[in-house]
């Protein structure tokens, strides 16, 4: 499941609140860090991804940010 997919299931409807839930709203912009994860013009960094992967309980894996 793509971080997008996740994201319409959770029913968040901005990237200001994916990045609140995911907790990486301490970069200096975590919507549009988010945003690009999510648009697939950027990969999270290893510890970004190992919180998806708890935040979603495994349902968004590194796996999903190669396409």
């Amino acid at each position: 499941m793509t971080l997008k997919e996740w994201k319409i299931n959770q029913n968040i409807h901005s990237f200001r609140e994916l990045a609140e839930k995911l907790g990486v709203n301490t970069s200096r912009n975590p919507a549009r860090l988010v945003q690009r994860w999510v648009q697939g013009d950027s990969i999270p960094r290893e510890k970004h991804l190992k919180i998806i992967m708890r935040v979603t309980d495994g349902k968004v894996t590194p796996n999903d940010f190669i396409s």
